[in-house]
């Protein structure tokens, strides 16, 4: 049998944002390093959208693990008829700022509607530069 890799060979996933509900509110970006990765794939899981909800999901950039923050790439917007739906967005190493070391990416959700928007998002990591018997944090 030839070279099968595991799932965990190639993707490095991880939670970046745990299951919420936001109200005319947004979540606090959790950051994630890019140095090793090619990749940055966002899952977000819409549960339960109020009427007239009105979510905004825009990837975001940072310099460092407390530097300054930035948008990257474009926003994308959810509303009640998106309803228990996966949106996927997705941030390519070369989207980044790197030459002002922008390093780390992260997504920030904001609900604008004043009604409630369960979400969760998963990050998955992709295309590892460099082959490792475990994959750099």
């Amino acid at each position: 049998m030839g070279n099968i890799h595991k799932f965990t060979d190639n993707i490095k996933s991880d939670v970046a944002m745990a299951i919420a509900t936001l109200n005319n509110s947004a979540n606090t970006p959790t950051y994630y390093s890019m140095a090793n990765y090619d990749l940055a794939v966002f899952l977000v899981f819409s549960g339960t959208l109020a009427a007239g909800a009105a979510v905004t999901l825009q990837p975001r950039q940072r310099i460092g693990a407390a530097g300054a923050q930035a948008n990257v790439g474009t926003a994308s917007a959810l509303t009640d008829a998106d309803d228990d739906e996966v949106n996927v967005l997705q941030v390519r190493g070369e989207d980044l700022t790197v030459n002002s070391s922008y390093d780390r990416v992260g997504i920030l959700c904001t609900e604008t509607g004043v009604q409630n928007a369960e979400l969760g998002v998963i990050i998955l990591r992709m295309r590892a530069r460099y082959k490792q018997s475990s994959l750099p944090s």
